[in-house]
């Protein structure tokens, strides 16, 4: 690799680096989206996205990868769900999960009902400072 090709893949690197930093949120809202990401992880169901089917294991990774790369933009569980976890920035289609039993909705809706029961059985409490994003 000459000088001049070694020069831009260094810029190109520094330029994608505040893409990929540790974005800061308030701890219970990083919670939220850890727990949030944790129920499709361990999920038997199917995850639909661009008509492609994937395990929990497979559709967490993807969301916690997208995740990392809206850095700041998401600072709240909802702004994750609304923002991340709803639809492919690639095509625009919405994600889908699928049951045992076959039934289908979109991610989002699914993502929210888990998050209202979380929310119901783990009222906030005093709010702590920001913490650090960690993806599980």
């Amino acid at each position: 690799m000459d000088r001049k090709a070694a020069a831009a893949a260094l810029l190109a690197l520094a330029l994608a680096q505040p893409a990929f930093a540790a974005a800061v949120r308030p701890a219970g809202e990083q919670t939220k989206i850890d727990f949030l990401i944790g129920e499709v992880k361990k999920s038997d169901d199917v995850f639909i996205r661009n008509g492609v089917e994937y395990s929990g294991k497979k559709a967490a990774s993807h969301l916690s990868f997208k995740l990392r790369f809206a850095g700041k933009r998401v600072q709240t569980a909802m702004d994750f769900v609304l923002g991340v976890a709803s639809k492919s920035e690639e095509s625009g289609k919405l994600y889908e999960v699928r049951s045992k039993e076959g039934h289908r909705e979109p991610l989002r809706d699914w993502l929210l009902a888990r998050l209202l029961l979380h929310e119901k059985t783990h009222p906030a409490g005093p709010t702590p400072g920001p913490t650090p994003a960690v993806a599980p």
